[in-house]
């Protein structure tokens, strides 16, 4: 079983996610973070799952998709270990800033 690892950023991303569905709907927003974090608890048994990020095109950069959201994460298969770098809304682009408008 691969380590999983959850990075600042990632965790960032949970936060802002949530704080964001918590306006309109808090108890939506507690769940939805729950269930991004557990389709990512998967990868630790199956690194390989999810698809490669087709804009970067590594075998090793690998995206999982949970409802409208990508999380992004790095497998590592010499160290074992699953990195999750980023979640975000799969209608904005993989890379893209905040409030930057989709290419």
């Amino acid at each position: 079983m691969a380590e999983l690892v959850w990075t600042p950023r990632a965790y960032a991303d949970l936060e802002a996610i949530g704080a964001y569905h918590a306006q309109s709907a808090p108890g939506y927003a507690e769940v939805l973070v729950r269930k991004l974090m557990h389709a990512a608890e998967r990868l630790a048994t199956f690194p390989n799952s999810g698809r490669v990020v087709p804009e970067i095109g590594d075998a090793n950069l690998r995206e999982v998709i949970y409802r409208n959201y990508r999380i992004i994460y790095m497998h590592t298969p010499e160290d074992d270990k699953v990195e999750v770098l980023t979640v975000f809304h799969a209608s904005r682009q993989f890379g893209a800033l905040p409030g930057e408008a989709n290419s």
